[in-house]
């Protein structure tokens, strides 16, 4: 039985078909519903350099560039907030208990730590197809947590 979902929503435009997956199931089995969006870091303001002399890479950065980032950063905080609050809106218009979590990390260690930390019983994500180059290389988020996650995992392909 199905108690508590956790649905892991991007800024993809998939992301709507993935929450009402998880919205359906949710209504079907009477469960709550944990609705996640994982900020991501992204190095656009600043390269790795390396450097001999000091035995590897460290980041090369100046005040504008972090200023810049830290901007961007807050801007995709509350853009990322404001959505989430609208998906949980949708919920509690359907009658589904819905919290959302928007955390910083790695998104596939985030959505397994947050369905082990809240006894998630399905998780709901979706799945991009990527190059088998592109896999190999980079790895993808769904297979992570298919491979790590704590609870039973249903990912959603995308057209």
């Amino acid at each position: 039985m199905l108690r508590k979902i956790l649905i892991a929503v991007g800024d993809s435009p998939e992301a709507a078909e993935i929450l009402e997956t998880g919205l359906t199931l949710a209504e079907k089995f009477g469960a709550e519903v944990s609705i996640l969006h994982v900020l991501i870091l992204v190095q656009n303001s600043f390269e790795p350099v390396a450097n001999p002399f000091m035995g590897g890479s460290y980041p090369l950065m100046n005040d504008l560039a972090m200023e810049q980032y830290q901007k961007e950063l807050k801007e995709r905080e509350s853009v990322g907030m404001d959505r989430l609050q609208a998906y949980a809106q949708q919920a509690q218009d359907r009658h589904i208990k819905a919290d959302v979590y928007q955390n910083l990390g790695d998104p596939g260690r985030t959505i397994c730590e947050l369905a082990k930390n809240n006894l998630a019983d399905l998780i709901v994500m979706g799945r991009n197809q990527k190059s088998v180059l592109s896999e190999i290389f980079l790895g993808s988020t769904s297979n992570y947590v298919l491979h790590h996650a704590p609870c039973s995992v249903m990912t959603i392909q995308h057209k």
